[in-house]
């Protein structure tokens, strides 16, 4: 009896499948990634390519799903002046300069609902929405960093005069080194809207992780970099993106 039923079961989704316009679409675009809770990385654009399927559950409603493959980059590149003390007491002026980049890639699978409101024959817009998984593959960072201090603060010229002191750094890594890097699993919400037309379409999505890049990332690099503030946070993916594509049906109804 289970086995004519699991037969049954299998015979009627293949008739579905066989019956059904399933879409196959290839898509392009870019759009600014982020993340959340820092105050100095700024948002970078990034790239993302992949294929796409679309199985329809009625005329206005189908399931999108598909593998894509795309950037995700947020860097700082400026620096901070400050009036402090040295060890002696003595009043210093310091100058810190920070130029970092964080760049992942990842392989996404998103996994949305869409509802589709024709215009006419040809064309309308196609509304969806739902959760994705990525996983970060590759990418590297860096952070180059240089500190400048003078102890007279009447000189525009950190290198003469008084007691003056350069130090600076580089570092380079993978962006998700098992040691030294960003976790590798994101999982997150993505809402779209798109014009189709034809076999064509265009355009727009939003991105919000809900799993954490890293649990121990700094609030304020600055204030952490000169040990003034030691606030740890937990930031998230965030991005929009625009990109457009083509598909084409496969099966007949």
């Amino acid at each position: 009896m289970k086995k004519q039923l699991l037969i049954a079961l299998l015979l009627g989704l293949s008739t579905t499948i066989c019956h059904s316009q399933v879409k196959i679409n290839i898509q392009g675009g870019t759009g600014l990634t982020g993340i959340t809770k820092n105050e100095n990385y700024n948002a970078n654009f990034g790239y993302r390519f992949g294929v796409g399927v679309e199985l329809p559950i009625d005329k206005t409603l189908s399931m999108q799903t598909g593998l894509q493959f795309l950037n995700r980059s947020y860097s700082v590149d400026e620096g901070i002046t400050a009036l402090g003390t040295n060890e002696e007491g003595k009043q210093t002026y310091m100058v810190l300069g920070i130029d970092s980049k964080i760049n992942g890639i990842y392989l996404q699978v998103p996994i949305k609902v869409a509802a589709y409101l024709p215009l006419n024959n040809n064309c309308g817009f196609q509304f969806s929405g739902g959760p994705y998984i990525a996983y970060g593959i590759g990418g590297k960072s860096k952070v180059n960093w240089i500190l400048a201090s003078q102890e007279k603060i009447d000189s525009d010229d950190l290198t003469s005069g008084g007691d003056n002191r350069l130090m600076e750094g580089k570092t380079t890594h993978k962006t998700f080194d098992k040691n030294d890097g960003l976790k590798r699993l994101d999982i997150g919400l993505s809402l779209g809207a798109d014009f189709k037309y034809k076999q064509l379409f265009a355009g727009i999505g939003a991105e919000y992780g809900f799993l954490p890049i890293d649990k121990e990332f700094p609030k304020d690099i600055f204030k952490y970099s000169i040990q003034e503030n030691q606030t740890l946070v937990s930031p998230r993916n965030i991005g929009i993106e625009f990109h457009v594509g083509f598909c084409f049906s496969v099966g007949k109804r």
